[in-house]
């Protein structure tokens, strides 16, 4: 097969696996089968179109026959290659916790093709070369994420949803009227037409305002502050392994969606942009991580991490020098494999305990030593103790802050990271530090060895990158080298490709 026709494969297959999942109905040994056999295939497609991007460089799929900008490109360069593997490795994590967490009969029967049609929308945005079809993208996964946010949730959670739902329906309404300013501006929407032709308005009020919306919408679905009070009340409200795969991958998908549009397509020359992105980062570290501290129960913790992470890849990308964008890539690596864990872990800690409010957990650290190995290696990594993954993603943001005399900005790095792991502290002394749990400790409940083995796993991944940060260092760097190549990508689409 081609390799650049292998660039279909990360939308199609889970659209089919949705598909013939919905057709199933009911929950069955079958469709937990197909679904899983379909999640590893897709994790193989994935690591051999990263693989091709970094040995032979980003391929090129015209949908159709019919080059840019006139019809749909798919475009598989190294960034776009790794969020891919990212994606379907979290996927497939989730889906084998989501198995031992249920048995079949107990599942959901929308569950699971609901969660392939959200995989669909999170591959297309990351593949898709135009506006219109990352506008698409997002819609699939947003449609998919409203129905998985209330399909199991009661009468009293469903409320958190709303917030969630309005902010991403203002965002959506803001994406086509950018749309529209943008194709007013340069005649067409696809990525290296916009990329060759804004280079002549540099400068402008027309693409400072373009700059401006895109920036607010995308940094509205990564969880940009002012406007990220959507998430830390609705992605509590989640089955654990459907918000182990939120919080690895939906914001995630903003912050790739800032990368790729303000590193490669617009102009680089915005410093109005970049200087809005790097306060609106700090105060999205700082008020993050103050709303973790000020939570009492794990999943809300957590949360509010998310946002306060999600600050320092923004602040990255607004620092926007080479150096910066790959420890941006680097971070977000870094992030989604030890959130989707941390995710994981208040899920065993609920099945153990009953609960993951902290005044109502504990003693887990004696019965389960090994969960709290878990959650130890993947706390610290997100406070960033080296030589742990989350160290090296910070400590180059934070060199890179210093060379450009951003002291604020780095003041507020530190600050975040010495108050993340006072909140990490936190979750450490209720469930496993606490020498009594309110309703016991559950160990007949067998479901929490394989739940605590997929965790492990994916720690496992984390320690890799950490200690292996050479390599994936080496990656960053590449993929960055290749998001900030302008000239390259619109020759690659414009000149037809490979």
């Amino acid at each position: 097969m081609n390799p650049a026709t292998l660039m279909i494969l990360p939308v199609a297959l889970p659209l089919v696996t949705a598909v013939v999942a919905l057709m199933g109905r009911r929950p069955a040994a079958w469709r937990r089968w197909f679904t899983g056999g379909s999640a590893l295939l897709q994790v193989v497609v994935a690591f051999a179109l990263a693989s091709t991007a970094w040995h032979g460089g980003p391929q090129v799929l015209a949908i159709g026959g019919w080059a840019a900008p006139y019809g749909i490109v798919l475009v598989g360069d190294l960034l776009a290659g790794i969020m891919l593997v990212l994606g379907a490795v979290t996927a497939l994590a989730s889906l084998l916790y989501g198995f031992a967490e249920l048995p079949v009969g107990d599942e959901h029967p929308l569950r699971l093709p609901l969660v392939q049609f959200l995989v669909t929308g999170i591959n297309l945005a990351f593949c898709t070369a135009d506006l219109f079809n990352l506008f698409v993208a997002f819609e699939v996964m947003l449609i998919s994420s409203y129905a998985l946010l209330t399909l199991e949730a009661d009468d009293w959670d469903i409320k958190q949803a709303f917030p969630y739902m309005a902010l991403n329906l203002v965002g959506s309404t803001l994406f086509l009227v950018a749309a529209g300013l943008a194709y007013g501006l340069f005649g067409s929407l696809n990525f290296a037409a916009i990329a060759e032709r804004s280079t002549a308005l540099a400068g402008t009020p027309q693409l400072t305002v373009l700059a401006l919306l895109l920036f607010t919408v995308f940094g509205m679905k990564a969880g940009l502050f002012p406007l990220f009070y959507w998430l830390p009340n609705s992605y509590p409200i989640l089955p654990s392994p459907v918000a182990a795969l939120y919080a690895g991958m939906l914001t995630k998908v903003g912050v790739y969606v800032l990368l790729r549009i303000f590193g490669q397509v617009l102009p680089p020359d915005l410093p109005l942009i970049h200087t809005l992105m790097m306060w609106l980062a700090a105060a999205t570290m700082i008020f993050g991580v103050l709303g973790a501290v000020s939570r009492n129960f794990i999943r809300g913790i957590l949360s509010f991490h998310i946002l306060s992470q999600i600050g320092y890849m923004v602040l990255a990308i607004g620092l926007f020098t080479p150096y910066a964008i790959a420890a941006a890539i680097f971070y977000i690596i870094h992030h989604i494999i030890v959130k989707s864990t941390l995710f994981m872990v208040g899920g065993v800690v609920v099945v153990l305990n009953r609960s993951d409010d902290l005044t109502k957990t504990g003693r887990l650290w004696a019965v389960a030593p090994v969960l709290g190995v878990v959650f130890l290696l993947q706390a610290l990594s997100l406070a960033g103790v080296p030589p742990l993954s989350g160290f090296w993603g910070k400590y180059m943001i934070v060199v890179e802050g210093l060379r450009q005399r951003e002291w604020v900005l780095v003041g507020c790095a530190l600050l975040a990271g010495v108050l993340t792991m006072f909140s990490m502290l936190k979750i450490w002394n209720g469930p496993f530090w606490h020498p009594e749990a309110a309703g016991g400790v559950h160990l007949a409940d067998a479901r929490w060895k394989p739940m605590t083995a997929v965790a492990g796993g994916m720690t496992l991944l984390s320690l890799g990158i950490g200690f292996g940060a050479e390599f994936f260092l080496r990656v960053a760097h590449e993929a960055a080298r290749q998001v900030l190549d302008r000239g390259a990508y619109v020759t690659l689409l414009l000149g037809g490709g490979n």
